[in-house]
């Protein structure tokens, strides 16, 4: 009987999700692999009241709104920590909360939905001082 060669290496078939925790915005292998092929180092995150949807822009270059991105050596995924703007859109829940998401290539960022039964920020509207992001 012939054998067949296992190929010990991941295949590419994560669909991109994120999962929100302990204040961390959590990559998964799909997501990762996305962002780190738009070249990211650090992230700004967007974030649209009115659809209640978070987005992740890969920044090559630290400015005073990116966030540090951590993605351990030799790992596809990666953390965002995000604690900031978790309290800002007012995060309710303790358990994590994974959600779907996909890459915008007219705006460059991976976008998701996130539950409205756990923002309570949806009823405010941007604070002022908050100004809308368009492409790059």
């Amino acid at each position: 009987m012939p054998y067949e060669l296992f190929d010990n290496k991941t295949a590419n078939l994560a669909s991109p999700e994120l999962t929100i925790r302990n204040g961390k915005v959590a990559l998964n292998p799909g997501a990762g692999d996305i962002l780190a092929k738009a070249g990211m180092k650090f992230a700004h995150i967007l974030w649209d009241v009115a659809a209640c949807k978070i987005a992740i822009r890969p920044v090559a270059k630290e400015d005073s709104k990116t966030f540090k991105v951590s993605i351990p050596r030799g790992r596809r995924g990666g953390l965002i920590s995000a604690q900031s703007f978790l309290n800002y859109i007012q995060w309710r829940v303790t358990h994590p909360v994974t959600v779907d998401a996909h890459w915008n290539e007219a705006e460059r960022f991976l976008e998701a939905s996130l539950p409205k039964e756990h923002v309570g920020v949806i009823e405010k509207g941007p604070s002022p001082g908050t100004r809308k992001v368009g492409p790059r």
